[in-house]
């Protein structure tokens, strides 16, 4: 029996998955609760991306990078929405919370489905103990320019951080406001 997915959409899928984040408000939700004084690095930005561009714009250091596996990256935070190739966004994600472990970075962000958290097979990234939480955003990102239909995802920033306690959930708006450095 073929798998149907659990929400349909009209759209074709995007080769490898690929949707850079067009909607600023995804990374002012991020900036709502954290405030970075060093470099952000999207790993999955050959070209540049959504997220860069956004925290360029609110005066924060960022740039983009080719691999997500690359050696010696250099940064404060790591911002990023992975592709959602089944299998490799996982291993894109492991491997940023490695350089959390090997004290390369200070904090992981990853914007993803709300429900990505609840499969068994991810039990070890979310009960990781530099897990801090997640920033659920009280809107639903556009990820394209076409607007002849709403957005139908739900989406939250996954946080992991060198001085992560107690999990916990927080909330975001992503109000154009939050670019405290402009």
């Amino acid at each position: 029996m073929a798998q149907v997915p659990f929400v349909h959409s009209n759209f074709e899928r995007v080769a490898n998955d690929f949707y850079p984040t067009i909607d600023s408000r995804c990374v002012y939700g991020f900036l709502e609760h954290f405030t970075p004084d060093g470099l952000c690095v999207d790993v999955c930005a050959p070209d540049g991306s959504g997220i860069v561009d956004t925290l360029k714009a609110c005066g924060y250091k960022a740039d983009g990078l080719p691999d997500a596996f690359a050696e010696n990256i250099v940064a404060q935070w790591i911002t990023v929405n992975p592709p959602y190739k089944r299998g490799l966004v996982d291993e894109i994600i492991n491997r940023q919370i490695q350089r959390l472990e090997n004290k390369e970075v200070y904090g992981l962000a990853v914007l993803l489905r709300s429900n990505f958290d609840f499969a068994k097979g991810r039990k070890a990234m979310f009960d990781h103990p530099l897990y801090y939480g997640q920033i659920k955003l009280r809107f639903r990102p556009w990820w394209s320019d076409d607007r002849t239909a709403q957005p139908i995802h739900n989406y939250v920033w996954q946080i992991w951080k060198a001085d992560a306690t107690n999990p916990r959930v927080l909330f975001a708006d992503g109000k154009e406001i939050l670019c405290p450095k402009q």
